[in-house]
């Protein structure tokens, strides 16, 4: 059976509301993928099961990139990577929208140090095409897989290096099964995006914020609401609108911090560098800062 090659989806002609489902079994595409890429379609699809993608990836057992995003990258994405048994590179992609004040080396020791990893690390933009030498040299090396969260640019990558055209969008999971790809000698396995908890933004542009908090002030992020007093700088991504308003409202989350990271639910980061009292209306992961000294 032939699969598709935008998703891995394997083709069918039998039943349109299922997946996989094209008219013609000679079609490159599912239908799905076809108005996903002519079209920006969101078209619904059922979650997948990280721990069966987890397990597969482990069974194979070649060497991993995994790919994520600073900006992404919290103690969930770090569990999921620490899942895998393989040997393994923690990708950073776009790197391209990190402030030019953060010196990657710096961020690189604090990564390993927040999220108590040991593996090598490689900085990337798949868009202005940083470091993608690298990626090539590792993928002429032997067979690898290619694993990541959705919107991490995993696809994106492929599409660039190999000059097919894998099914990307906003949307996810716009991959749905294991697609093996040649390279060279070698097979490159894509594999489905890891889709989380909370969805997540597909981040294009990162806005820093400084932030002075006063009493009965509360700073809306989103949906997030923040109260207390303190100095906090924002790494938010550019459609996340950012309010300070006059409230006199009870949060019941409570935080006291200080050089420490509060990791937000759809993307990037607050920072707080000095000590600080905080309430929210949500939980939120705290996490030694990847971009203190």
């Amino acid at each position: 059976m032939s699969k598709c090659l935008g998703c891995g989806i394997t083709l069918q002609n039998k039943e349109a509301s299922l997946l996989g489902y094209t008219k013609e079994l000679e079609n490159k595409y599912c239908e799905r993928c076809f108005k996903t890429i002519h079209y920006n379609a969101e078209l619904p699809v059922t979650s997948l099961d990280n721990e069966k993608i987890i397990m597969k990836i482990n069974k194979l057992n070649y060497p991993v990139l995994f790919i994520s995003d600073l900006f992404s990258l919290n103690k969930q994405v770090i569990e999921v990577f620490k899942k895998i048994k393989n040997s393994k590179i923690l990708v950073i992609n776009k790197c391209d929208l990190i402030p030019s004040n953060l010196k990657l080396e710096h961020l690189k020791d604090n990564i390993k140090k927040s999220f108590q990893i040991n593996n090598n690390l490689l900085f990337i933009s798949v868009k202005k095409e940083i470091n993608l030498n690298k990626i090539e040299d590792l993928m002429a090396s032997g067979n690898l897989i290619l694993v990541g969260e959705t919107s991490s640019g995993k696809s994106s990558l492929i599409n660039k290096l190999l000059g097919i055209n894998l099914t990307t969008s906003s949307y996810s999971n716009t991959t749905l099964d294991f697609i093996k790809l040649k390279y060279g000698e070698n097979i490159i396995y894509d594999t489905p995006g890891i889709i989380l908890n909370k969805s997540k933004k597909n981040i294009e542009k990162i806005n820093v914020y400084t932030k002075v908090l006063k009493k009965d002030y509360v700073l809306k992020v989103d949906d997030l609401k923040i109260k207390g007093e303190g100095n906090l700088t924002l790494y938010l991504p550019n459609d996340v609108k950012v309010i300070s308003k006059k409230e006199d409202i009870s949060l019941p989350k409570e935080y006291h911090l200080q050089k420490k990271d509060l990791e937000l639910p759809n993307g990037g980061f607050i920072f707080i560098k000095n000590p600080a009292h905080l309430y929210s209306n949500e939980d939120l992961k705290e996490r030694d800062s990847l971009i203190s000294r």
